[in-house]
């Protein structure tokens, strides 16, 4: 009986370890998000990053993740107000190769970004942003521009 009993111990605990390995094995093999390209934002509590680069056609998509680079820095931040006429010429746009290249606009003259970006002023995602480019040549280094953020790259559209 006592050789039975510590069988059947021995068992559960094979069982509970094996379990707790194979979980812990496919929550690490998971997929994670790589970042193409990262600088610092101006406040230097985020660190901005190039987590998506794709191509539809003419177009291009980037995304752009803010994450907390220093857990002291707190405030909302904003890294622009308002994308108006100045900002959608000067501050936001790829550069491949010595061309520019600006966001697209939709049917109603509105560039395909957002209006504004605040930045949360805590918390290990401060903020996103994502834009809509013509696509510059794939075998050229691409630069993304924003405001107040260092820029980010060279990457190209090959990458992705």
């Amino acid at each position: 009986m006592k050789i039975r009993a510590a069988v059947k111990v021995i068992s559960v605990l094979l069982a509970s370890a094996t379990s707790g390995f194979a979980f812990s094995q496919s929550v690490d093999s998971a997929p994670k998000s790589v970042s193409k390209a990262s600088g610092l934002v101006a406040n230097g509590g985020s660190t901005a990053e190039l987590t998506t680069v794709a191509k539809s056609g003419d177009r291009v998509t980037v995304k752009v993740r803010f994450v907390e680079s220093d857990p002291a820095v707190t405030g909302i931040y904003m890294l622009y107000g308002n994308l108006d006429k100045k900002a959608y010429e000067n501050d936001i746009y790829l550069l491949a190769g010595n061309k520019k290249y600006l966001l697209f606009k939709d049917s109603a003259g509105k560039p395909l970004a957002p209006g504004n970006v605040h930045l949360a002023a805590k918390g290990k995602v401060r903020g996103v942003w994502y834009g809509t480019f013509p696509a510059p040549p794939e075998n050229e280094d691409i630069m993304l521009f924003l405001p107040n953020v260092e820029p980010l790259g060279p990457f190209s559209l090959s990458d992705s």
